[in-house]
Parts: C-alpha cells; sequence; structure tokens
C-alpha cells in the first residue's frame, strides 16, 4: 500500500519565511548576506596577498633610493605589508558586523515569528482538525475491531491465526493517544 500527499483543491500552502513577512528581518539578513561576501573576497585576498609575500621577496632598497640610483624598484611590493594589515583590520570589521547584526536578527526572530504564525494560523488549524478528525475515524475502526475480538473471546474462537492486529500505537481505544490529541487540539480552539 502508498500512501500519497492529498492534492488540495488550490495552490498547496506554503508558511512564509521570516523575511517575507518582517521587513526589518528581510534587511538584516541581507546585509549579513553582503558582509558574507565581502568577508569571503577579503579572505581570498589575504591569502593570495600572504602567498606573494613568501614568493617575492621585498625589495632590498626602498624606492626613492632606488630612483636616486637609477635602479627601478617594483613599488608594489613595498606596499603588500601595509595592505595586508588593512586587509586583516577589514576582516576584523566584518566579523564584528556580523555578529552584531546575528543578535539584532536574533531579538527581531520573535516579532517576525509571531507574523509567520498569524500568517499560518488558519491552514494549521484545518490540518490539526484534519488529523484530529482522520484519528477519531481511526479510534471509532479500532472500537469495532475491539468489539469483534471480544465477541471471538466471548465464543472462545481461537481467532489469533488471522493476525493479531491490535493498533497499540492508537493508546487505548477508550483513553489513549487519540483522545489525549483531540482534547489538546479542542483545548488549542482547532476543534469543535
Amino acid at each position: 500500500m502508498v500512501f500519497k500527499k492529498p492534492s488540495p483543491a488550490t495552490e498547496p500552502f506554503r508558511v512564509p519565511s521570516l523575511g517575507e513577512v518582517d521587513q526589518d528581518y528581510r534587511e538584516i539578513e541581507q546585509k549579513i548576506a553582503g558582509l558574507r561576501n565581502d568577508q569571503s573576497t577579503t579572505a581570498l585576498e589575504i591569502v593570495e596577498l600572504e602567498q606573494d609575500l613568501r614568493a617575492r621577496q621585498a625589495p632590498s632598497m626602498r624606492s626613492g633610493v632606488a630612483a636616486l640610483l637609477g635602479e627601478v624598484v617594483d613599488t608594489t611590493l613595498e606596499q603588500r605589508p601595509a595592505r595586508l594589515a588593512e586587509l586583516r583590520k577589514h576582516a576584523g570589521d566584518i566579523e564584528a558586523a556580523i555578529e552584531i547584526l546575528q543578535r539584532r536578527l536574533a531579538e527581531r526572530r520573535d516579532r517576525a515569528s509571531a507574523n509567520v504564525r498569524a500568517a499560518a494560523k488558519q491552514e494549521y488549524g484545518r490540518r490539526v482538525k484534519a488529523v484530529a478528525e482522520a484519528l477519531q475515524q481511526a479510534n471509532a475502526a479500532h472500537l469495532e475491531l475491539i468489539d469483534i475480538v471480544d465477541q471471538f473471546e466471548r465464543e472462545g474462537v481461537s481467532w489469533t491465526a488471522l493476525g493479531p492486529m491490535q493498533p497499540n500505537f492508537l493508546g487505548s481505544a477508550y483513553d489513549g493517544h487519540v483522545q489525549r490529541y483531540a482534547r489538546e487540539a479542542r483545548e488549542l480552539g482547532y476543534v469543535d
């Protein structure tokens, strides 16, 4: 037996993201994404510069001295240590900014979550109700099964050769998991 998801008559419901229902949350997410891109680019530039520093030695004299001597020195080689320090500082600033934004995002999550819950509450309730109704139908079938087993027992029939198909996962048919689920759904207002 293959179980399939029921196909709804309308477009399937999709829970909106936190950023879709809260503009501030979305803006913080976008800032973090931009900083992560900058962080990646900066890290790559640091690695490349470190490799270049190891591969190419700094000139033995400053460019001003070389010019006075009539020699040419690659001035970019002199600028590398300062550029590396600048990149490392920038990387630290990015990391600090991301940490601050992540704290702000966490602070904003409750408000955004409330907006998502409000947008999805009706659909959630519909699905909880559908499960409660299906479980109650299953429990009614469970009671019918108990009835026939009780009849077998009263008649002294050795019935277990039929296969003891007791739905124990539902709990007791009189006060089990189904009843508890239905009670909780009623208490939360999803079921009448």
